[in-house]
């Protein structure tokens, strides 16, 4: 029989909690419900939370792990947030890339987001400079097509192709 004693065992990682420490099923139902928000970047998310446990053998409380779901997923709606008194525009896609460099250091102890800010800068910088290489290099590739000096023919080519398919 289950009584407020039992202790759940946590099958990936193997921490045992007190019923008692999820005080009522809607703690549960809360923390299902964020976890369905981050979708297929929970398993990470979940990691980093552990980041905030004391020690490794201590598991955190389901209203901490509210808390700070919450906090993560307003990073992302905002997409961004503060740190120093300045505001850093961060894209989604560079804070779910620092929350797993974050969880894979398997550090503990942590009080705040502060590490995973900087992480989160950091990779969104290196997002940014990717993706100005990338629009360079689309830009180039386009001046280049159209040094192309059969460019006029072929494109007389491909309208008269596409004339043939419609008139079908």
């Amino acid at each position: 029989m289950i009584s407020v004693d039992t202790k759940l065992c946590c099958p990936k990682c193997g921490l045992q909690s007190h019923l008692a420490s999820f005080q009522d099923t809607a703690d549960i139902l809360e923390l299902s419900r964020l976890a369905a928000k981050f979708g297929r970047n929970w398993a990470w998310t979940e990691e980093y939370l552990h980041c905030f446990r004391a020690s490794p053998d201590r598991p955190l409380r389901p209203a901490r792990m509210k808390i700070l779901l919450g906090e993560i997923l307003n990073f992302i709606e905002d997409n961004g947030f503060r740190i120093d008194k300045q505001w850093h525009p961060i894209r989604p896609d560079a804070v779910f890339e620092a929350i797993r460099h974050v969880a894979q250091t398997n550090k503990t102890g942590f009080k705040n987001h502060n590490y995973l800010k900087r992480v989160a800068i950091d990779c969104n910088r290196k997002m940014i400079e990717r993706d100005d290489k990338e629009q360079e290099k689309r830009v180039q590739e386009a001046v280049n097509r159209n040094r192309d000096p059969k460019g006029p023919e072929k494109l007389k080519e491909l309208m008269a192709k596409i004339g043939d398919t419609e008139k079908r």
